[in-house]
Formats: structure tokens, sequence, C-alpha cells
């Protein structure tokens, strides 16, 4: 029991920080598979019947964790992300506002590819696999950004829907053997990281710099 209270400080050292791995979640989604689509890129817009639509890919995917979390150095590479591992044939259409559609026509529009699926998903339809009689395609000209390190997708089916037992008790085995050691580890060494980290980002923008400026 002398060790009672290092453990408990261990435990909460993890708990706090922003920093943790994260294996265990991907053994666990090893056991799942994911239906969904994703934007045609470069976009296609289209209307019919007085609605808007984008076309969208439908995919088999997988759902990927970073090996490490680190919300502190790695800003926003440690996202979870869809990961295809079958493209079907054929295109879908998905329902959009008229008004993200005249602004996807505008020359100074702007949108980000998370932003439109937010709106997508928010539209609570699922993509057609045809659109109606008299369809037309428009032409985007507006700027649309892709915010993010991994492209996004959407799931609408998880197959099998729930996690099998098996692949509970492994994810767990591999947080007590792998995760939690490891992240204590890395917790410990973030604050002679640190100043590794800050001169190296430090010397990597003046770099960025001089070369725009050139």
């Amino acid at each position: 029991m002398k060790h009672f209270p290092l453990i408990l400080l261990a435990i909460s050292l993890c708990l706090s920080s922003c920093a943790y791995l994260q294996t265990h979640k991907n053994v666990r989604e090893a056991f799942h598979e994911y239906e969904g689509y994703r934007l045609v890129e470069p976009l296609k817009l289209y209307s019919a019947g007085g609605a808007w639509y984008l076309a969208v890919q439908r995919e088999t995917m997988d759902l990927h964790y970073p090996v490490l979390h680190d919300s502190i150095f790695l800003e926003n590479d440690y996202e979870p992300h869809y990961r295809t591992t079958k493209v079907h044939e054929g295109v879908q259409y998905h329902r959009i506002s008229g008004g993200t559609a005249q602004v996807l026509m505008r020359n100074d529009g702007y949108y980000t590819l998370p932003s439109l699926f937010e709106e997508m998903n928010s539209m609570n339809t699922e993509p057609v696999s045809s659109l109606p009689a008299g369809a037309q395609q428009h032409t985007i000209l507006a700027r649309v950004d892709a915010h993010t390190s991994h492209s996004v997708a959407k799931a609408s089916k998880r197959i099998p829907e729930s996690t099998p037992i098996l692949a509970n008790a492994l994810a767990g085995l591999d947080f007590v053997c792998v995760d939690f050691p490891c992240s204590v580890a890395y917790n410990v060494a973030i604050p002679v990281m640190a100043p590794f980290v800050f001169f190296h980002n430090f010397i990597a923008g003046d770099e960025d710099n001089d070369s725009n400026s050139n």
C-alpha cells in the first residue's frame, strides 16, 4: 500500500492532462466498419425541383484514432477520422439549403468542408441515388477549404452496432498495459520536451516567413 499515493497521483495526472495514448480505442474499432459517404471533390452542385444538392460518394470506412491525443503540441492532429476501405460505384446526392448554394456560387463566397457537413447533418436527410427530372449542374465559384488534416466523411451506419465482448476485453487490456503507463510517461516528459518543441516551431515559423517574403 505504500505505492498507493503514487498510483493515485498517476491516475489524476492522466485524467487532468490534455495528452494521452488511445490505442485501446483502435483495438475496439477494429471490430467495426461504417457505411457512409464523403463529398465528391471538387464539389459538384445541382438544383432540381426547387431543391439544392451536393454530390457525395458512398463508401465503407473504418474509424481511426491517432495513437496520441495531445491538444498542446499536436493542435488538430489528434482528432479521430474516417478512413476509406471501399468505394462503392455510383454517385449520390445530398440536400443542402438554398442559402448555402447561393454562397457556393459567388466569387466572394467562402465555406469549409466541416461546416458543409454540419449543415447536411442538421437537415436530417439521407442521400438520394438519383436527382428529379430537369436537374441542372451549377458552377461553384466560392473558396472551399478542408480546414482539417483529414478529409471529412459522414458515417450513417455502424456494423455491428454494438461492440462485441471480446473487443471490449481486448481494449481494456490494451488500456491497462499500454495506454495508461505510456500516458503517464509521456506527461512526465512534457516539461522536458516543451522547450525543444517551442524552439522547433519558432525556427520553422521563421523559415516559413522567409520563404513567403521571397
